[in-house]
């Protein structure tokens, strides 16, 4: 179990490498894919061992058997006229471990097109899809998983297709309700390009979750660090419209401080019954880079509730990208053995 831990890890951390933020294609594979993950601000949930299949997603050593024969739905309505959706359903084999298998579409809408001359030849659309089957199994308190995915991507007559993989180790302590996890995803490869383009990577990215439920309140914590690979975001800002006492251009310099933060993502679940569920989580990265220094509004911030009735778990979350526009999902999880 220690081998297959330590070449799991050697895996995720020799697959990444540097990358510039911004780069890299199949960026849809990076948008939240339920209501709970979009309201905590981050894809990378650890959780405890819990039902949620839809948190197997980028993290497949959190598939456990509570989640047997549990399916989920959600719906995105992303920004603009871009939706997405997303399908998963989980399955655990005794000795075997537990399976997920799913798919993520999202459509960008539809586009008028005209060739070079100007003339209409009439409207197109864009869309990714994504199908994936994942694994987990547990052994004492350490838990182990993979993904195997297939990318397929169209944008009017421009088709491209590739693979991924996630990968992530997990620490689960049941006594102080603690769970830590190391994630590697987007461990791909385009293998065909765009049309008359050439073939690009994937962003592959590194992180670590923490998840605690405190003892005597019913809340649990998340703390997650992200873009591991990339320590240093920091940047200069030259064009900054702001003259010095010299009269030149004030560059603008982000903080040692600023950067650390930009790593983190931080959310958090009250439980005021097992039926109800309040959430909210915290982005400093997004908000620092989509916020406006006239008006910040809510950006970076997204909240959002879960509610059991019955047989049937509803979530929904929204984010803030910028000041009255948000990002709104919502998610329906029920459990098939119960039927």
């Amino acid at each position: 179990m220690k081998f297959n831990l330590t070449l799991l890890m050697i895996l995720i951390c020799g697959s990444l490498t540097a990358q510039v933020g911004g780069k890299g294609t199949y960026s849809f594979l990076n948008i939240p894919v339920s209501a709970r993950t979009l309201a905590l601000g981050s894809n990378f949930i650890s959780s405890d061992y819990n039902n949620d299949p839809n948190l197997a997603w980028n993290n497949p050593s959190i598939l456990n058997p509570k989640m047997h024969q549990h399916v989920s739905v959600s719906y995105h309505n992303y920004v603009a006229d871009i939706n997405s959706g997303f399908f998963t359903y989980a399955r655990h084999f005794k000795n075997k471990g537990t399976f997920s298998v799913g798919v993520n579409y999202l459509s960008m809408g539809k586009f008028d097109g005209y060739d070079p001359a100007g003339i209409s030849t009439g409207t197109f659309t864009a869309n990714d899809q994504c199908f994936y089957l994942a694994y987990g199994n547990q052994h004492k308190k350490w838990s182990y998983g993979a993904s195997l995915k297939y990318i397929y991507s169209i944008y009017e007559s421009f088709v491209s297709s590739g693979v991924s993989s996630d990968l992530s180790g997990s620490y689960n302590d049941t006594s102080r309700n603690l769970t830590v996890t190391l994630f590697g995803r987007n461990l791909g490869y385009q293998v065909i390009p765009y049309s008359n383009t050439d073939r690009d990577l994937l962003k592959s990215e590194l992180a670590i979750s923490i998840s605690k439920k405190l003892e005597h309140l019913p809340f649990t914590y998340h703390i997650v660090l992200h873009n591991l690979q990339s320590p240093d975001f920091r940047y200069n800002i030259e064009n900054t419209g702001v003259k010095n006492e010299f009269g030149e251009n004030k560059v603008q310099t982000m903080t040692m401080g600023d950067n650390i933060l930009r790593h983190f993502v931080l959310g958090g679940e009250l439980n005021f019954s097992k039926h109800f569920v309040f959430r909210f989580g915290y982005d400093h990265m997004k908000r620092r880079e989509l916020t406006q220094e006239q008006r910040k509004g809510t950006s970076g911030f997204g909240w959002g509730l879960g509610i059991k009735i019955k047989k049937f778990h509803f979530s929904y979350g929204s984010s803030t990208f910028f000041p009255g526009i948000n990002a709104n999902q919502f998610s329906l999880m029920t459990n098939l053995s119960e039927f």
